[in-house]
């Protein structure tokens, strides 16, 4: 075998186990990751709404054929990146998960809760935010969870923000 050919053999031998290095420390990543907030898949959700005490508007979202449609409180086509940044909090990654008996959940705002979303069948609290670390207190059920609070931002916005043309809501 040429010197060449040698050298050409050994850096596609180095090539092929630094891939394979790399592939490894990116599924061991992958199982670090923290879990969702609930395991609710985006694609298949046909219904969300957003119910408010005082902070902001309630409003209802339903898919369709055509995609999005805001139901309350505009009937307009909905913007599908905002629906989207709303269905994100369902997939939010929890950073602690809260024993729910050592947990009072008036303390956390989350009786009443602040908002609860409702993605298709499962109601999602929206409590205060953590003074320290800036997460929002959840409830799904009988989990009380803190999650980065990135994802909440949306569900106090104006409705007339997640209308596929902001304009038409000035018409009505």
């Amino acid at each position: 075998m040429r010197r060449a050919n040698r050298q050409l053999l050994l850096l596609a031998l180095a090539v092929a186990v630094l891939g394979g290095a790399v592939y490894a420390e990116v599924e061991r990543e992958r199982t670090l990751l923290p879990p969702p907030l609930t395991a609710i898949d985006p694609a298949k959700v046909q219904r969300l709404s957003i119910e408010c005490a005082s902070v902001c508007r309630s409003r209802r979202f339903v898919r369709d054929a055509n995609g999005w449609q805001m139901l309350e409180p505009f009937a307009q086509p909905a913007s599908a990146e905002a629906v989207e940044h709303l269905l994100a909090i369902a997939r939010a990654p929890v950073r602690v998960k809260l024993q729910g008996n050592a947990v009072n959940p008036a303390k956390l705002g989350l009786e009443p809760a602040l908002v609860v979303l409702r993605v298709d069948d499962i109601a999602i609290a929206l409590g205060d935010e953590d003074p320290i670390e800036h997460d929002r207190y959840m409830r799904v059920g009988d989990m009380f969870a803190r999650v980065p609070d990135r994802f909440s931002a949306r569900v106090f916005e104006a409705p007339e923000n997640e209308l596929a043309d902001p304009r038409a809501a000035t018409k009505e």
